[in-house]
């Protein structure tokens, strides 16, 4: 019950910030609304990272554990190309949506290489 609630406080806290964020969008912020928001949202980033890695009881906790990160890498890599292919048709392409990308299968080709030559 303790981990379905963090991760409940997870998803309340990214939607209340994106709320935040969406109203702001016409208007420029301050420093410290921009400092307070990077910092915020750079402590959701530390908080999603950690969700789900806590010490696992069973195989199946480590079978659920590797398919929500599969999961998740999919929909990051699905979002990302979508995000290429649509700014490539109106011919303005954010190099930071192409760059994560590539960061994104690069460190899933090195940790798949070192995996199997691990001994």
């Amino acid at each position: 019950m303790k981990i379905i609630v963090y991760y409940l406080l997870l998803l309340v806290f990214i939607a209340l910030f994106s709320g935040f964020i969406l109203q702001r969008q016409g208007d420029s912020m301050t420093m410290s609304q921009m400092v307070s928001a990077s910092v915020l949202l750079g402590l959701y980033v530390a908080g999603m990272s950690l969700a789900g890695e806590g010490k696992t009881i069973d195989e199946r906790e480590v079978s659920h554990r590797y398919l929500a990160n599969r999961q998740a890498l999919l929909a990051g890599t699905v979002i990302l190309s979508v995000g290429v292919l649509y700014q490539l048709f109106f011919h303005r392409l954010d190099y930071w949506l192409l760059a994560s990308l590539m960061v994104i299968n690069l460190v899933k080709i090195i940790s798949l290489i070192y995996s199997s030559y691990k001994k």
